[in-house]
């Protein structure tokens, strides 16, 4: 097999190479002109792929990397998009991100990511670093910015285009969300017609957006149907909602002294830590009482029994928001105001219960 060519790293070339660091040095090694590589640099038409691959072959080997920021100052684009996001302890949310940065990656732009832990100072002075770097676009995923924060006026001034992925409020940019009002509905209809009528909610804190919005379809649900919610146990200020915070739930859920025959978790992590924890007390799961998740991981459909869970069609969101940011910087096309997306629920087998049924 032969080896792959390189060069001598005495050779006048190699000198050449390790003494590229500007535009201007690339453009006299390859032989071409300033305006052919900063079309190449840019992103922008007119040069053909072999100039291109050239042009991208030279750098890899130098290790040139243009400045962006002096280019954005010129006007140009940066090919970089900055994302913010609030945690990532939620495995749905990091699967989120990592989707997002490779659909970036396969158009050739570059992610700066930011993580505030749900800190609104910190979440304001990433969103101006993103303005003063002149990012191409930014995307905040699960904002909880304020829509009294003078920074809105700063986002809509500076031209920058701003997509938002589940903000916590509502705000005046372009926005694409799962709809979680719907997707409880959907879930609530479903162990209604596998014969429930008492529930649970177990993990929903009120005062967080997403769980608020999903208690809403419940209960738009339980008033059609005339059904009952027992209660609604979670503890407040919590935010890691894990398997840990399932098994605690399970405690508060048997010292309640009331049992209804299914219970909804806030995502399947804290589902299998109810599960677990209960059938250590002596519950048949499935059999004395249903538990169902949301989310859908890789985990819930190994799991005994297969969680019954929601998909939040991580793919389809993460493409929308890609797809519609890209557009709007490369051809100032202004994504809708607002999408919201239907999610789908994965039947399995842990919303079956025994008693309900019969």
């Amino acid at each position: 097999m032969a080896k792959p060519e390189s060069l001598d790293p005495n050779s006048s070339d190699s000198r050449e190479i390790r003494n590229i660091d500007s535009t201007a040095a690339l453009a006299k090694h390859l032989g071409l002109s300033r305006w052919t590589v900063s079309r190449v640099l840019n992103g922008h038409g007119g040069v053909s792929e072999k100039t291109v691959e050239r042009v991208r072959e030279a750098m890899q080997k130098s290790g040139f990397e243009p400045n962006l920021y002096a280019r954005s100052l010129r006007g140009g684009r940066t090919r970089t998009l900055g994302v913010c996001i609030q945690e990532m302890d939620s495995p749905s949310l990091s699967q989120k991100v990592g989707n997002l940065q490779a659909l970036f990656r396969d158009r050739d732009y570059h992610c700066l990511l930011e993580l505030t832990n749900r800190n609104h100072s910190l979440e304001e002075q990433v969103l101006r670093h993103f303005l003063n770097l002149k990012v191409d676009g930014i995307v905040g995923i699960g904002t909880c910015l304020s829509p009294a924060s003078s920074l809105i006026e700063e986002l809509k001034a500076s031209g920058i285009p701003v997509m938002l992925v589940d903000p916590e409020t509502v705000l005046p940019f372009p926005t694409v969300e799962v709809d979680r009002s719907g997707a409880t509905e959907s879930m609530m209809n479903l162990l209604w017609t596998s014969g429930h009528r008492s529930f649970g909610f177990a993990g929903f804190d009120p005062d967080y957006a997403y769980s608020a919005r999903r208690l809403d379809g419940a209960d738009r649900f339980l008033e059609r149907r005339k059904g009952t919610r027992l209660w609604s146990l979670f503890e407040p200020g919590t935010v890691r909602h894990d398997f840990s915070y399932g098994s605690r739930l399970a405690e508060k859920i048997l010292a309640e002294g009331s049992m209804p025959s299914a219970i909804l978790a806030v995502n399947d992590r804290v589902a299998i830590g109810v599960i677990a924890e209960l059938r250590r007390k002596g519950y048949a799961m499935p059999g004395d009482l249903a538990v169902v998740g949301h989310d859908n991981l890789e985990v819930s459909s190994f799991f005994e029994p297969a969680l019954t869970t929601v998909d939040q069609k991580i793919g389809e969101l993460m493409s929308t928001v890609a797809s519609g940011l890209i557009e709007w910087v490369e051809d100032g096309e202004k994504p809708p105001r607002r999408v919201i997306l239907p999610t789908e629920l994965k039947i399995r087998g842990s919303h079956q219960n025994v008693a309900a049924s019969t």
